[in-house]
């Protein structure tokens, strides 16, 4: 059973069209509504460049991997935007991967390598 300070939160932190969302916690079942806050969140600031930040998550079950993937759809839908995640355990890389959760060319090694990406594409549109 999972103890209060695992229960899952995210905090979103924006700089001009780009967010940085940072997971903390477990991502299982009880996470969806927060998933969902956290998606109509980054609607609501018009965040177009997207990095997902996974270093302070404990667990990934699988049946939130729907979740995960509206919220990073919800940046890759509109054209020109782009989505960086970091802080991915190896473990979890491969298996979101296979599962088509994540993109493997969108895994980056850290915020700053992800940041500095995501700052190309937003010079460029």
């Amino acid at each position: 059973m999972a103890n209060n300070s695992d229960e899952f939160k995210f905090l979103i932190a924006q700089q001009k069209s780009v967010c940085v969302v940072s997971l903390i916690g477990l991502l299982d079942d009880n996470a969806t509504a927060k998933i969902q806050e956290c998606q109509e969140q980054l609607q609501t600031v018009g965040c177009h460049f997207l990095l997902l930040n996974f270093r302070d998550v404990i667990e990934i079950a699988p049946t939130i991997h729907r979740h995960l993937i509206q919220l990073q759809h919800s940046i890759r839908s509109i054209k020109g935007q782009a989505v960086r995640l970091c802080g991915v355990r190896p473990a979890w890389q491969v298996s979101l991967v296979e599962n088509g959760v994540i993109r493997k060319e969108e895994i980056v090694d850290n915020v700053r390598k992800a940041l500095v990406e995501l700052s190309t594409f937003e010079a460029e549109n």
